[in-house]
């Protein structure tokens, strides 16, 4: 566990460095185990059906990520913040649209049920299901229970074009975006009003700590903050973006206020000029892959963001170039988390901000 110390070291690194980008000795840095990228891992017993339903979901199915990871983190001098959130297994928006849950070995996913997209207008949004109470209630739960170190974040909540591509099945989705985007275009706008909903009933829930909120993405912020995810869209034209899904996520943007990122893979990453035009975004979240460019080929887009807004940068590869891409970075507005394969413990972490960022 964490002390209040340590906890308001960072936060003020945070609020200083990274969301009034003043300059500082380094940018806040957090550590993370990468095993909670996998929410199966979470469960407690083997699962023996098919389908999961809102009754599933409970404490006594599922450990919650302070459980798994953070009781026992081996670097507790870093800044990634300790969060627990609602089962992230479960495709909560998803299944809040009227997709069923499918379980298989190591994942869950939502299965698709819209025939057409014409049928996606008379689809009720949400559905009368459960899963929208399933979520309130688990993180009402985990809200009573969260350690004096842990936030309670929003779960992964995924953007219209995510779901939309859930409801319809992705290839009936990508061939959709050609032959009726104007109903992709309307059912974006039911849909973006549910994450509204969504992410307004989490926030009617959880109370701030120490002044904020955090997020399962590692960072603190000073207000309700979430993490838009449209990752259907790293396969299309970054027009698509800005012609069928972009207004919806400026709208939650201007109803949730000042404090809303957005999240992208590097094997998708091409839209992000047009989420930087989104009045009021706070910054992107960007996750380094194993394919596509490197880090070091992406130090131009990274400029570009940082000159304009914030970046939080996951380096799941590409940690032995960290180096010479930190070199041409502004640190203002950065947050870097580094995987704990690279950085085991305290002495370490002491270690690479030392060489990373020299006084």
């Amino acid at each position: 566990m964490r002390t209040e110390g340590q906890l308001r070291e960072s936060i003020q690194r945070f609020q200083e460095s990274f969301w009034n980008r003043k300059s500082a000795d380094r940018p806040p840095v957090g550590v993370y185990d990468e095993r909670m990228f996998l929410p199966i891992n979470f469960l407690r017993r083997p699962y023996l059906r098919p389908t999961v339903s809102p009754d599933d979901v409970t404490g006594e199915l599922v450990m919650t990520e302070y459980e798994y990871s953070f009781a026992n983190r081996a670097v507790s001098c870093d800044d990634y913040t300790a969060f627990s959130a609602a089962w992230r297994g479960v495709p909560w928006l998803e299944a809040c649209c009227g997709c069923a849950v499918g379980y298989a070995e190591g994942s869950l996913a939502p299965r698709h049920f819209v025939e057409s997209p014409e049928d996606l207008a008379n689809v009720p949004i949400p559905a009368a299901n459960g899963w929208f109470d399933r979520l309130r209630c688990e993180t009402g739960r985990l809200e009573a229970q969260a350690p004096p170190d842990c936030w309670i974040s929003p779960s992964i909540l995924r953007g219209p074009s995510d779901v939309l591509a859930a409801m319809r099945g992705l290839s009936w989705f990508l061939l959709d975006l050609y032959d009726n985007p104007l109903a992709l275009l309307r059912a974006a706008a039911r849909i973006g009003q549910l994450l509204i909903e969504t992410v307004e009933m989490h926030y009617s829930i959880v109370e701030p700590k120490l002044g904020g909120f955090g997020h399962i993405f590692g960072y603190w912020a000073p207000g309700s903050t979430v993490v838009i995810q449209e990752d259907a869209m790293g396969m299309c034209s970054p027009d698509m973006y800005r012609d069928i899904f972009m207004q919806s996520n400026a709208e939650l943007v201007h109803r949730l206020g000042k404090y809303v990122l957005f999240h992208l893979h590097t094997t998708g990453y091409k839209h992000y000029k047009h989420v930087l035009d989104i009045p009021g975004i706070a910054g992107l979240e960007i996750g380094m892959e194993s394919i596509g460019p490197t880090i070091l080929d992406l130090v131009p887009v990274f400029r570009e963001i940082l000159e304009k807004s914030r970046l939080i940068l996951h380096v799941g590869t590409g940690f032995e170039l960290l180096p010479q891409v930190l070199r041409k970075l502004p640190t203002e507005g950065l947050f870097l988390g580094i995987p704990d394969k690279y950085v085991r413990n305290d002495q370490e972490f002491h270690e690479f901000t030392k060489a990373m960022w020299k006084s």
